[in-house]
């Protein structure tokens, strides 16, 4: 290392997005938004603006300007600390007042942008005398309260899921992956972002989920967004715009008066199995369960048709989450009382159908033994609002990143899919039979015809309510938290 001072150089990057390496090896995705804004007093012509990046998980701002914080290990000498802080060029601004091996650092020509700050904190945090270092960024902070519930959605309110009171418990852990299988999610909605699944290894090319309806060679198969649309472009057939109102009724994040999901603290993985209204290959659908199982807690499925191979698949889906079985909640079917369709009638999965905003069956929902709960829907007075795709001219609603359309017994499996992940969300280590028979016992038994096991071939169990299976999940948690300590 050379005496003196020198500047470190920053070596050329393509645009796009940035990691930032966390001190314990933990990456936090930041999106570059600006290229710079206007300079302003007496600032220098060298000096690079202030960077403002987008935290690609969160979705929060976070501001980086000529300045970095480092902290080192108490044990290295001073003259080490020098020579670190030289090579790169930094002078120390100020020393933390409350721990001495903290400093904040600039460089005196204020050479660096933001990106390089970012770029130096790793190389920094890789060395073995320092345990911290990143920007020192000015950061938007969100304070936590329940999502905003828009008067349109109705299917959350208590005549609905009662969302509300099982958000006092919680929104939705992370940890919990709620897989959409389906004609792709629009993963650049702004309200979808924030809630995406990211791949925890860096290297793989499925970062955000899979589309099985191209051959694994092909790059767009690791792009899981709508592409296939044909005039109207307002209708479900022959357009991708299913799979993202479906992911959006689950965890869409509610900002900006927009439409919010049940789960919004869950993350979304996008599978792509539909292509338009292309024929489909059983083999990819298959493929695609067991894929979405390997990563999902959840797999949402609101969509009939295939065969024994993605009946067998269903089956494989019982070894994801270490053994405990990814949940599978599967559509009934819209074809106005007749059996339940497959694979809903399977016996790995929950059979969903619809009802209305007056508690009663919707007339379109299928029937049968299988039908293990309904949940709100289309078909009385009131449809569903939901997320719609944020391509210009494109979705149920063309003009606006949200509809108020939707409805069958696709949105119905979404919302209990969101409903299952607020469930492992207090409770993560129920069995997917556990948390199938905790929705049918603690769901409202709206309508009539129940037998004498409390089962309906209209209803299933009745009507999924959120806030009693939520608090019926957190106490078994804590049962089983107190049998564990005994």
């Amino acid at each position: 290392m050379r005496r003196g001072r020198r500047s470190f150089e920053i070596r050329s990057r393509e645009a796009g997005s940035i990691e930032l390496i966390g001190n314990k090896g933990g990456h936090t995705e930041l999106v570059l938004l600006n290229d710079g804004i206007p300079r302003i007093g007496a600032r220098s012509a060298e000096s690079p603006p202030p960077a403002i990046f987008r935290e690609v998980v969160s979705g929060l701002l976070r501001i980086a300007h000529r300045e970095a914080v480092i902290r080192f290990k108490a044990s290295v000498p001073a003259r080490r600390r020098q020579a670190v802080l030289a090579w790169f060029g930094f002078d120390v601004l100020r020393r933390n007042t409350f721990i001495s091996d903290q400093v904040v650092v600039r460089h005196p020509g204020g050479r660096y942008t933001g990106e390089d700050l970012i770029e130096i904190s790793n190389l920094l945090v890789g060395l073995e005398e320092v345990v911290l270092a990143a920007p020192n960024f000015v950061s938007q902070y969100r304070r936590q309260a329940p999502p905003f519930i828009l008067p349109l959605e109705w299917h959350l309110d208590r005549g609905g899921l009662d969302v509300l009171a099982a958000w006092k418990r919680t929104t939705g852990d992370r940890k919990v992956v709620v897989a959409v299988l389906d004609d792709g999610v629009d993963v650049d909605h702004p309200n979808l972002r924030a809630s995406l699944w990211r791949n925890p290894d860096p290297s793989a090319r499925d970062q955000i989920g899979r589309d099985f309806c191209l051959p694994d060679h092909d790059p767009g198969h690791f792009d899981p967004r709508p592409k296939r649309f044909q005039y109207p472009f307002d209708r479900t057939k022959g357009n991708d715009i299913h799979g993202t109102a479906c992911a959006g009724l689950i965890s869409a994040g509610g900002f900006g008066q927009g439409s919010v999901g049940v789960a919004p603290g869950c993350r979304l993985l996008p599978v792509k199995i539909f292509n338009g209204d292309a024929l489909t290959p059983d083999e990819w659908v298959a493929d695609a369960v067991r894929y979405a199982a390997k990563h999902a807690d959840i797999l949402s499925c609101s969509w009939t048709g295939g065969g024994p191979d993605v009946e067998l698949a269903l089956e494989d889906a019982g070894v994801g989450r270490q053994g405990l079985g990814a949940a599978v909640f599967c559509a009934a079917g819209n074809e106005f009382g007749a059996a339940v369709g497959f694979p809903a009638r399977a016996p790995h999965v929950i059979a969903v159908g619809a009802s209305t905003d007056q508690r009663e069956r919707a007339e379109y929902s299928n029937v049968g033994p299988e039908i293990a709960v309904v949940a709100p829907s289309s078909g009385g007075i009131r449809p569903i609002f939901v997320s719609d795709v944020s391509r210009p001219g494109r979705g149920f609603n063309p003009d606006s990143l949200y509809a108020s359309g939707f409805g069958g017994t696709s949105a119905a499996t979404a919302l209990a899919a969101g409903v299952g992940a607020l469930v492992l969300s207090v409770h993560p280590d129920l069995r997917r039979d556990e948390l199938k028979d905790l929705l049918q016992t603690t769901a409202d038994k709206i309508g009539s015809g129940y037998d004498s096991r409390g089962h309906s071939d209209e209803f299933g169990s009745g009507q999924v309510n959120a806030g009693t299976a939520v608090e019926e999940a957190s106490k078994l948690a804590s049962r089983s938290q107190d049998a564990k300590a005994r």
